[in-house]
Parts: structure tokens; sequence; C-alpha cells
């Protein structure tokens, strides 16, 4: 006998009763001991167990949806052995804390080389397997929606234009890149299709074109390791995870959504580091000391971040929440480098 709760179906009321088993017959009967409900045991069909929850009985070719609900569930398992055998093993798997602890610690573990190692790598290869019309599209599309959204035409006068062009052409203008001036603060980005964005801000903030030239170097990285492209699937596919996570993306908890945030802080920061060094190494090639590159970046962290503008100041947690890498850190890789570098490839004159 196990004791629960009986609906009939039709009313949300739940009238305590019992559940006995007389022979091949299941019977549920109230306090009074009046039948409520009876059928062949073979039409039972039960609940599978998890945990303490209550488990449910409802019945085959039920059309008016009668059911029975229990706490007991020792007693539902010593009933129906032959029924609630072969899921019995699943509750001998959740409660056994040993399996528990170490499903959790795989899942854990098995998240963090998704994120960290499999989905970069993924993202990777799919980007320089996308078409180039594909590439050169979503470049259009995205610097047409900055312009209606954002950027004002820019203000600087032909010659200015013409004299960032004509300094910039020799080095990082080509078949597949193009620059474009919009009027705004100091800034500068690349799109996936090779436009590079200037502002008026950062042309009047940079003392000499090697400076912008540095900058310039420093979004072609982005654009040669298409990374606006893998930041994007990388993004999707955590939204993706997300959804198969939680099954709902229009009302996620903060806690699923803070680790995704600083997941696609992460990548941004890791493209930002992939940039520098590509500007770094472009730099010393074409034989244009790093110390430029240095400068312009002194530049616009003390224009952003007056009161973190001195490089021996940490900015602590707050790097955890920026795009880009702490600015001590990437003055200290340019000074490394240009010391490792510049003096021994540097031209004679």
């Amino acid at each position: 006998m196990v004791l629960g709760r009986f609906s009939d179906g039709e009313t949300s009321t739940l009238v305590d009763a019992r559940l006995d088993v007389v022979s091949h017959l299941v019977v549920l009967r109230d306090e009074d001991n009046l039948v409520l409900y009876q059928c062949p045991r073979a039409q039972v069909v039960i609940s599978s167990r998890l945990g303490n929850t209550p488990r449910r009985i409802t019945f085959k070719q039920n059309s008016d949806r009668q059911s029975f609900e229990t706490d007991d569930n020792d007693g539902i398992d010593e009933l129906f052995l032959d029924e609630t055998q072969s899921t019995a093993w699943l509750h001998r798997l959740e409660t056994n804390r040993s399996l528990v602890a170490g499903a959790s610690l795989f899942a854990i573990a098995f998240v963090f080389w998704l994120v960290v190692y499999a989905l970069p790598q993924g993202a990777a290869a799919l980007a320089f397997e996308l078409p180039q019309e594909v590439i050169e599209q979503t470049g259009k599309s995205t610097l047409d929606a900055l312009d209606r959204a954002y950027f004002d035409p820019s203000e600087l006068s032909t010659e200015e234009r013409d004299r960032v062009l004509a300094a910039l052409a020799p080095h990082v203008l080509t078949a597949s890149t193009s620059l474009h001036f919009r009027q705004g603060p100091p800034n500068a980005f690349a799109l996936a299709d090779g436009s590079i964005v200037f502002t008026d801000g950062l042309i009047q903030l940079a003392e000499n074109n090697q400076e912008l030239i540095a900058i310039a170097y420093h979004e072609l990285g982005h654009v040669q390791d298409r990374h606006l492209i893998r930041r994007a699937i990388q993004g999707s596919a955590i939204a993706v995870m997300l959804f198969l996570l939680t099954g709902d993306v229009s009302d996620i908890d903060i806690l699923v959504t803070v680790p995704s945030m600083l997941a696609d802080l992460s990548f941004s920061r890791a493209f930002e580091t992939e940039a520098d060094q590509f500007a770094l190494e472009t730099l010393t090639a074409e034989g244009i000391d790093p110390i430029h590159f240095y400068r312009i970046l002194e530049k616009l962290n003390a224009y952003y971040l007056p009161e973190l503008s001195d490089p021996n100041q940490d900015s602590g947690v707050l790097s955890y929440l920026s795009t880009h890498p702490e600015t001590t850190a990437r003055l200290q890789q340019i000074a490394a480098y240009r010391q490792e570098h510049w003096r021994s490839t540097a031209p004679a004159n």
C-alpha cells in the first residue's frame, strides 16, 4: 500500500488516497475505503524516479486523465519492481555523490576546453573557408549600418585626407583594402572586407604619419586574421550553447550571461594582442621604428582614460571588463619587442 493524492482529472482538487496492487489490478481508494479508480496493472504508467521528487502514476488509454501522485518512492519501487527496475540505475547514479562530483568536474572541464580551445580554433578554420563574396558583403553592410547609426561624414579638408592617403597608400592600401574617414573622437577600426576607418580625432591626435601607419598596420592585422568574422562566429556559437543549456535565450539569468560576456571579451583581447604583434612585425620589416606605435597608444590612453594615463598604474579588475588588453601590458610588449628586434634589424641610416 502506498499513500498519496488522487486527481479525478475534472477538477483541481486532490483527494487523499492509497494505492494497492491486488493480483493483476491496481486499485485506488479514499480514506473511506471507497474505490476511486482501478485498472489492470499493465495499464499503469509510472514516472521515472528523480531524487526525492514525487512520483506520478497515470494510466494508458485513460481519456479522463486521472492520476495518482505520491512521495513514497520506495513504496512505488517495491510495488512495481518489474516496471521500475529498468530506470532504477538512474536513481542510483544520481544519489552517488562521487559520481555526481566527477560528472560535474568533467562538465566544467569540457566547457572550459570547448570555449578556450575548440571554439576559437573552429571559428578560425571556418572564417578562412567563407567565400570572399560573403566577407565583402559583410563589411559593406556593417559600414552602411554604422553610418546610419553613429557616424557623420569627415570634416577633414581634402588636402588633409590626401596627405593621409598618400602616407598610408604604400603600406596598407592594396586591391583588397580601403581607407575611409569619418567624424568622431580618436578611433580606428577595421571591417571584414578590408575597410579601415580612421576618425578625424585620430588624425588630429597623431603627431606624424608613422603613428598613423602603426595604427593602420594594427587594423590590417585584424583584417589579415579575419578577427571580426571569427568573433561573430564565436559569439553565435556561445549563444547556441546557452540556448542548449537553458532552453531559452529570451530571459537568460545573469549567472549565464556574465560568463558569456567575459568569454567574448577574452576573445577580443586575444585578437587585439594578435593585431599588435602583426603591427610590430610589419613596422619592423618596413623599417619603421615601433616607438611610433608605442607613442600613439600612449596618446590614446591619455585621451580616453586620463586618470589612468600613467602606464605604471594598473586598473585591476577592470582589465577583465575591457575589450583591449591593459595598456600597460601592450606598452610593455611593444617596448620588449622593440628592444629585441629593432636594434638588430633597423636600417643603417
